[in-house]
């Protein structure tokens, strides 16, 4: 039985092989000193970040494309909102089919809260996004309650600013 390849299917199948790794073997195979081979290593890396840095970017575009606008369908006090629940309700599987995955870290420091939430893709590239605020006091808040609502809107408002969400109106 024959089976026909298209070119496209050929270049899917082949494993990319950088200019460097080219080098590489190439220098070990005619004995190059350790100085050639760490030079060499330092290209391959190099190669390596720039493409996972293009793959996360048009990871990126992808989702960005594809994302709907966020329904604000929450009551606040005199308005409305999207909670993150709401919105990582709408997304998580465009996320995932982008190849992309998201974590927050959170810090204490001086009597602010600060949070960072990391977007990474499969191929290793990551971007940040932080914000800092002191704890959120208004109303009967106790301390910790101060600290858990300044983490949820901090969590909420990095997620939405390092994936490029946007939100509306019902």
């Amino acid at each position: 039985m024959n089976t026909l390849v298209t070119i496209d299917q050929q270049q899917q199948q082949l494993p990319v092989i950088s200019p460097a790794q080219k080098l590489i073997e190439m220098a070990i195979s005619s004995n190059a000193d350790i100085d050639k081979l760490e030079r060499l290593m330092a290209m391959q890396d190099a190669w390596e970040k720039k493409n996972a840095e293009r793959d996360f970017l048009d990871a990126m575009s992808r989702f960005q494309a594809k994302c709907p606008d966020i329904k604000k369908a929450k009551k606040g006090h005199n308005y409305m909102y999207a909670p993150l629940s709401d919105i990582v309700a709408q997304v998580r599987e465009l996320v995932a089919e982008c190849g992309l995955s998201y974590r927050f870290e959170q810090q204490q420091e001086n009597g602010c809260v600060s949070i960072t939430c990391i977007v990474s893709h499969v191929s290793g590239h990551s971007s940040k996004t932080t914000l800092t605020s002191p704890p959120d006091t208004s109303g009967s808040k106790n301390a910790i309650q101060a600290i858990g609502s300044t983490v949820q809107y901090l969590m909420r408002y990095t997620f939405i600013g390092a994936l490029g969400i946007t939100t509306a109106d019902e």
